[in-house]
């Protein structure tokens, strides 16, 4: 059972509770990472999730994902999840945005990691049905196209970070 950390407005801890718990409630009150993750030539992994996922079912998704466990905090999540969700680790990851959830809107309380990465993934076949490599345009197209085909999360931030790419 995963304990997640609720938050204030200002992302102060203020208690705990279980995640599903938390989920069901559609709390915005937690905490979240997300992570892109790039190869050399520019193009962002871009997992498919399974058609057996509880949530988000068919959908694209970020690079990596996860809710931020109580006690650890946002780079210690996403070193985790990056661990875990693709067996990626010994890299460095870069923090390129804070997201409080009336921001954008997001769900959460959230951070978004970049990596620039070519190694090997070993993914769970399970939780993702395939993994795509895709330039911005073609999920900019695809968003287009199909914007139910992703997360609402992976939406407003995808678009904010091409607002905000660093030159």
């Amino acid at each position: 059972m995963e304990i997640l950390d609720l938050v204030d407005d200002n992302d102060n801890v203020i208690g705990q509770e279980e995640r599903n718990e938390a989920l069901k409630k559609d709390r915005k009150n937690i905490r979240a990472i997300n992570i892109f993750i790039y190869n050399k030539e520019g193009k962002i992994l871009t997992p498919l999730r399974s058609a057996n996922r509880r949530i988000f079912p068919n959908c694209y998704d970020f690079s990596v994902g996860g809710y931020v466990s109580s006690g650890e905090g946002y780079l210690q999540t996403a070193y985790r999840e990056l661990e875990e969700e693709l067996g990626i680790k010994n890299v460095e990851l870069k923090e390129i945005g804070y997201f409080h959830p009336n921001d954008l809107p997001t769900s959460s309380f959230s951070k978004l990691y970049k990596l620039t990465y070519d190694g090997p993934v070993n993914y769970d076949k399970d939780g993702i049905a395939e993994i795509n490599f895709f330039t911005e345009d073609e999920i900019q197209e695809k968003i287009n196209k199909n914007p139910e085909k992703f997360k609402e999360d992976y939406r407003n931030l995808f678009t904010w970070v091409l607002e905000n790419k660093e030159d």
